[in-house]
């Protein structure tokens, strides 16, 4: 078991640390999951708070993902990164949240904040989370979002990342959006799929690059080696 895990550690990258070499800006970024900040309201199996910017991608697609950096850059924009590589165990963690009863004040506000029209039983079958294996798990398929390059600040998008709801699929209009937000969408979208990375229909913010390098979904938990 021992061996496998560290030879799946050797296909995964910190596309972070790489941007740090290859880019002229870093790429910027935080794991949601490995903090209370995200739809759940806790940590997520597989994550660890003192990994949260520690963004996994395959090699090729990390490679890619720091030309979209360099591409933005040249238009005083950045990328930041809400999750990259997400292990097997995190997407079983969700699915058994689907069927628990909310609880917890937290995550109360929380379903305020991430899924205020549907309830959460309902995200695996609507496409928003993943109900089996994700893309996430094949380390070629990263979330994530604009920021001005200089003062680090968030590009309206229209939403926040991991809004469950139509406002988030990639077919939302300017009149719904706004033109600002529409526009800065297409300006993430164009950028990602200059370099390879395809969208996906219902999440604005999520990209899957077009090579996948990894045939089976991974189950590492993301820690620092």
């Amino acid at each position: 078991m021992m061996d496998k895990i560290k030879k799946i550690q050797d296909v995964l990258m910190d596309v972070i640390a790489l941007s740090k070499k290859d880019c002229d800006f870093p790429i910027e970024g935080k794991l949601a999951y490995a903090t209370e900040e995200n739809f759940v309201g806790r940590l997520i199996d597989g994550y660890s708070p003192e990994t949260d910017e520690l963004c996994l991608m395959t090699p090729r697609s990390a490679a890619a993902l720091c030309q979209v950096q360099n591409y933005l850059n040249k238009k005083q924009l950045g990328l930041y990164i809400f999750d990259a590589y997400r292990p097997l165990r995190a997407v079983k963690d969700f699915v058994k949240w689907f069927y628990e009863p909310i609880c917890r004040e937290i995550e109360i506000e929380r379903k305020k904040l991430h899924y205020p029209h549907i309830e959460k039983v309902d995200l695996g079958r609507l496409g928003y989370i993943a109900a089996e294996v994700s893309k996430h798990n094949f380390g070629h398929t990263v979330d994530l979002t604009l920021i001005h390059l200089k003062t680090k600040q968030f590009l309206d998008m229209g939403t926040c990342f991991d809004y469950f709801d139509e406002l988030s699929h990639i077919t939302a209009t300017p009149d719904e959006l706004g033109e600002e937000a529409y526009n800065n969408r297409n300006k993430l979208s164009e950028a990602m799929q200059k370099f390879g990375f395809m969208p996906y229909e219902k999440e604005y913010w999520h990209f899957n690059y077009h090579v996948q390098e990894i045939n089976e979904p991974l189950d590492l938990p993301i820690i620092k080696e």
